[in-house]
């Protein structure tokens, strides 16, 4: 009995060593995989892991979108992308569920202008400063993409 638990110990152990774990970035000191600037600003960070858990840090939305775009890495490759919640900055997000704001207020790194949040309660506060247009993740995308 005591071998049966000690192997499904070290198997369930080996399991979640090889899950990838939420990225994190060292702002300040991390470089963006895209343009290779400084990331910096917790507003607009963002990062995704592959599926062979292999993570990417990048100081705007914009550079993680056309990281992809340009097959520097497969889409089918990207097992989870994250962004910085505007809101909390430094706090990384699941970028396919977050509410993102695009527009002028929103001065990131790589002029891609948009934030993302958490939350709509945040986003709706953040919208509150106008000119601003409310999207979601396939819409950031697209116009980010271009």
């Amino acid at each position: 009995m005591m071998r049966m638990s000690s192997f499904i110990l070290i198997l369930a152990l080996t399991v979640l060593s090889c899950t990838p774990t939420e990225p994190s970035i060292d702002f300040g000191k991390a470089e963006c995989a895209h343009c290779r600037m400084n990331v910096v600003d917790r507003h607009y960070g963002a990062a995704l892991v592959t599926e062979k858990g292999r993570q990417y840090v990048f100081d705007d939305v914009s550079c993680m979108v056309h990281f992809v775009a340009k097959s520097t890495v497969a889409e089918g490759q990207v097992k989870a992308w994250y962004v910085c919640d505007h809101a909390t900055p430094g706090t990384l997000i699941d970028a396919t569920a977050a509410l993102y704001l695009h527009g002028p207020a929103f001065r990131s790194p790589m002029r891609g202008d948009v934030a993302a949040f958490g939350d709509e309660r945040s986003r709706n506060a953040a919208a509150a400063q106008g000119n601003v247009q409310m999207m979601d993740w396939k819409a950031v995308r697209q116009l980010l993409a271009e």
